[in-house]
C-alpha cells in the first residue's frame, strides 16, 4: 500500500514537472479520457486559435501520463507449457505493461483478464497467430504485436477497448480485416500500423472516421481495391475529419469509384477528402474512372503542400511515368481522362470510340476510315458525338443512334440524298454538319432546324413552285446571319438564285383556287377517315346497340332449347358462388325459369368444353356475372364460356346476353373489348342497384319463361 502510494506522489510531481517544461494537459474532444499530455511547444492550446490544427497536432503529438511516470510496474511473463501459453505475474492494482518481445508465444498470457489495469502490450517476434478476447483490459492504450503470425481480424476484437490508442500490427500476414473494426467504431484510434500484411481489400469503413486520427498505416500490402461491404453511407449531416491514410506500395491499378464506397452525393467530397492520401509506388491506370474524384477534389488537391498524392501513370502507355495530379489537375487537362470503348462494346471497325466524364459524353471518331454507309450500331449512352468525317457516304439514312447523339458531323462524304425519317430521329438541337457533300435534294423533316447551328454549306438543288415551305424556313430562321455556314442556291428558271431573299412569286403563277379546292379535298378525305376510324373503333358498341333497338320480342316456340338461361361467373369466387347459388338462382327457379350453372349442373367425367357447346346451344338468353378475374389468364373456363356466348349471341337475333357488373368495373379497367362495350354503352345492370329492383331488372330482361312443355330433351 505505502509503495502505490509512493508511486502515484512521483506520477504526479513528474507531471506537474513536465507541466512547466513543453507538455500540458489536453482533453480531446472526441474520446472520453483525461490522461493525455500534448507538448506546448509543438501544439499551440490556446483556444483562440485554430481548434482543428491544435487536436490534429495534439492526436499525433499527445502522450499519456504513466508515460512520464519512471516508475510504471512492468508484468512478468512465465511460460507454463510448451506450444508458446504462458501466465503473467505481479501486481494487479497498478497501471502495468508486458513487454516480451523475441519469444515463443503462441496466444496471448491465459491470466491476462487479472491484470486490468495494463496500459500497454508489446510482444514482438513472437508466434501469436489470434489476438483472442482482450475486451476486459479498459485501461489498454498501447497494444504492439508486430512480427507474429495473426491472418485475421473480427469487428469484435477492439471494439471494447474506449481507451485505445496505438495499434502496431504490421509484418503478420493479416488477410482480413472485417468491415466497422478501426475508425468505423465507438473508439478513437489515433495510430494504426496494418504495413507489411498480405491484405488484398480495405473496407471503406475503416478509413473514414467522424473523429480525428493521426496515421492510419496500410502500405506494403497486396490491397488492389477499397470496397463497402456493409453499405456504409456517407451521412451528409455530419463531419468526417479522418487523418493520414498511407496506401503506398499496394495493388491498386483502377481507381475506385466513390459512389460504390457510399458517397453517393458527390458534394460531400470535401468532407471526406479531410483524409489525407498517399498512393505512391502502385502502377496506376489513368482513365475515366480517376476523372470524378479529381474534379470534384480539385481545390483540395492543389492546396496541398506535400506530394503524398502523387499517383504516377502506368497505363496507357503514353501517360506511363506522368503525374496525375500534375499533367491532368493542376494543368486543367482533365479531358484527357478517357476510357477506351472496344468493339464489345459496339465501336465501329476501324473506328476510336472513348467515353469521356469531363464533357460526360462518348465520342465516336470514325474520321477517315472508308465507310461507305453509316454504322449499324455504336457503343450505349447519351450525348454521343459522331465524327464520321471524310469518308465515302453517300446516303443519309435513319439510325437509332441518332436520338442519343449531341453533335453529327458528315462532312466531306458523298452524301447526295436525306431520307425523312433520317432527320426525323435528329433532335432540333444537335450540332448537325453536312457541309462538302452533293447533296441535291432536302426533306421537309430539315425546317426543324436551325440552319445557324447545322452546318449545310453550300448547296445546289432544284426548286419548284411548291418550295414555298424552303424560302420560308430560310426566312424565318433568318439564315442571312450566318450564309457562311449554310446557304441553299434554287435552280429554277434556268437560273441559280439564293433562297436569302428570294421570291418565288416572281417564277410561279398563285393559282388560288386550285389551292383552295385541293384544302378542301383533303379535309373531305381526312373527316372520312376519322368516321371510318371511329366506326372500326367502336364496331362492337355499334352492333349491341343495332340489337338492342332493331330486335323486336319474338313469339316462337323453341322446341329446341332446353333451358331459359345459362349462368356464366367465376365459380371460384366463393362469395360470389354463394350470391348465384343462394340469391340468383333460387329467384329464378321461383319466377319459373329453368336455368344451367357449370359448376352445379355439369357432369363428372364428360369433356368440359364439348358438353359446355352443347348446353351453351340449348340455352336461350344468357347471363354474365363480370368480376375482376372474370376474363383473365386465372379463368380459363370462362374466357371460353364467353368466346361461345358471344358467337350464339351473334348469329341468333332472339339471344340476348344480360352482363351484371358484380365488382361495378368501369370499361378501362376491363381487357376484353367486347365486354367493354356493353359498358361502354350503359347495357349492363350494375350489381350496386339503388333501387332494389336487381333481381326485377334482370327478370324484365330475360322476358317469358319457356313453358315447360316446350322443352326438348
Amino acid at each position: 500500500m505505502i509503495w502505490c502510494v509512493f508511486s502515484i506522489f512521483l506520477t504526479v510531481q513528474s507531471i506537474e514537472n513536465t507541466k512547466f517544461e513543453t507538455w500540458e494537459k489536453w482533453i480531446p474532444p472526441f474520446v472520453s479520457r483525461t490522461d493525455l499530455l500534448c507538448p506546448t511547444d509543438l501544439c499551440t492550446l490556446d483556444v483562440t486559435l485554430n481548434v482543428t490544427s491544435k487536436n490534429g497536432c495534439c492526436t499525433c503529438l499527445a502522450k499519456p501520463s504513466w508515460k512520464f511516470n519512471p516508475w510504471i510496474y512492468d508484468l512478468v511473463l512465465k511460460y507454463t507449457r510448451r506450444g508458446g501459453i504462458a501466465q503473467l505475474i505481479g501486481e494487479i492494482t497498478v497501471n502495468s505493461r508486458l513487454v516480451h518481445n523475441n519469444g515463443f508465444l503462441s496466444h496471448l498470457p491465459y491470466n491476462l483478464c487479472n491484470f486490468v489495469n495494463i496500459v500497454e502490450i508489446e510482444a514482438t517476434y513472437n508466434k501469436i497467430s489470434s489476438i483472442g478476447n482482450i475486451s476486459c483490459l479498459q485501461m489498454l492504450d498501447t497494444l504492439d504485436l508486430s512480427y507474429n503470425s495473426i491472418e485475421s481480424i473480427g469487428n469484435s476484437t477492439f471494439k471494447h477497448l474506449p481507451l485505445l490508442r496505438e495499434l502496431r500490427l504490421s509484418h503478420n500476414g493479416i488477410k482480413t480485416v472485417e468491415p466497422f473494426t478501426l475508425a468505423g467504431t465507438t473508439m478513437s484510434i489515433f495510430w494504426v500500423d496494418l504495413s507489411w500484411n498480405n491484405m488484398t481489400k480495405l473496407d471503406i469503413s475503416n478509413v473514414v472516421s467522424e473523429y480525428q486520427f493521426c496515421r492510419y498505416d496500410f502500405s506494403s500490402n497486396k490491397i488492389i481495391q477499397i470496397v463497402n461491404e456493409q453499405n456504409f453511407q456517407f451521412d451528409v449531416n455530419k463531419y468526417y475529419v479522418g487523418g493520414f491514410l498511407n496506401l503506398d506500395s499496394n495493388d491498386f491499378t483502377h481507381w475506385f469509384d466513390v459512389k460504390d464506397l457510399g458517397l453517393h452525393d458527390m458534394t460531400i467530397l470535401g468532407k471526406f477528402f479531410r483524409i489525407r492520401l498517399s498512393l505512391q509506388n502502385m502502377n496506376w491506370t489513368c482513365d475515366c474512372r480517376m476523372e470524378p474524384f479529381f474534379a470534384l477534389s480539385r481545390d483540395a488537391l492543389k492546396r496541398m503542400s506535400r506530394d503524398y498524392f502523387n499517383v504516377i501513370c502506368w497505363d496507357p502507355p503514353e501517360y506511363r511515368g506522368l503525374s496525375a495530379t500534375e499533367h491532368f489537375l493542376k494543368r486543367d487537362r482533365l479531358d484527357l481522362l478517357i476510357c477506351n470503348k472496344t468493339s464489345a462494346d459496339k465501336c465501329p471497325k476501324k473506328c476510336h470510340c472513348f467515353y469521356q466524364p469531363k464533357n460526360r459524353r462518348t465520342v465516336i471518331n470514325c474520321t477517315s476510315v472508308g465507310l461507305i454507309a453509316l454504322p449499324k450500331f455504336v457503343p450505349e449512352g447519351d450525348n454521343l458525338t459522331l465524327l464520321l468525317d471524310g469518308n465515302n457516304i453517300e446516303f443519309l439514312e435513319h439510325r437509332e443512334y441518332f436520338n442519343r447523339s449531341s453533335v453529327i458531323s458528315i462532312s466531306n462524304n458523298k452524301l447526295n440524298s436525306i431520307a425523312s425519317n433520317a432527320i426525323g430521329s435528329i433532335g432540333s438541337n444537335t450540332v448537325l454538319d453536312l457541309s462538302g457533300n452533293s447533296i441535291n435534294e432536302l426533306p421537309r423533316d430539315i425546317q426543324s432546324f436551325d440552319p445557324c447551328i447545322m452546318k449545310l454549306g453550300i448547296i445546289k438543288i432544284s426548286c419548284s413552285c411548291n418550295d414555298h415551305w424552303l424560302v420560308n424556313w430560310v426566312k424565318n430562321k433568318r439564315a442571312e446571319k450566318c450564309k457562311n455556314i449554310t446557304e441553299i442556291i434554287c435552280f429554277i428558271d434556268d437560273g441559280y438564285v439564293s433562297t436569302i431573299g428570294l421570291d418565288l412569286g416572281n417564277y410561279c403563277n398563285d393559282d388560288s383556287n386550285l389551292t383552295f379546292f385541293n384544302i378542301l379535298f383533303g379535309l373531305i378525305i381526312a373527316l372520312l377517315l376519322g368516321i371510318c376510324g371511329l366506326m372500326y373503333t367502336f364496331r362492337y358498341e355499334l352492333f349491341i346497340l343495332k340489337r338492342k333497338f332493331v330486335n323486336q320480342k319474338s313469339s316462337k316456340i323453341y322446341p329446341l332449347l332446353k333451358y331459359d338461361v345459362f349462368l356464366s361467373f367465376d365459380d371460384n369466387d366463393t362469395e360470389l358462388r354463394f350470391w348465384v347459388m343462394k340469391t340468383l338462382a333460387s329467384y329464378l327457379k321461383g319466377a319459373c325459369y329453368k336455368t344451367f350453372i357449370p359448376c352445379r349442373d355439369g357432369n363428372i367425367g364428360e369433356v368440359r368444353e364439348e358438353a359446355m357447346i352443347d348446353n351453351i346451344n340449348v340455352c336461350k338468353n344468357y347471363i354474365v356475372i363480370l368480376c375482376d378475374k372474370y376474363h383473365t389468364e386465372d379463368t380459363f373456363w370462362t374466357t371460353i364460356e364467353w368466346k361461345y356466348i358471344w358467337h350464339n349471341f351473334k348469329q341468333n337475333k332472339e339471344r340476348q346476353i344480360i352482363l351484371l357488373n358484380y365488382h361495378q368495373l368501369e370499361s378501362s379497367e376491363v381487357r376484353e373489348i367486347k365486354l367493354k362495350a356493353f359498358i361502354r354503352v350503359g347495357t349492363d345492370i350494375d350489381f350496386s342497384n339503388r333501387k332494389h329492383t336487381l333481381l326485377q331488372d334482370i327478370q324484365d330482361r330475360l322476358g317469358s319463361p319457356i313453358l315447360t312443355t316446350n322443352y326438348s330433351f
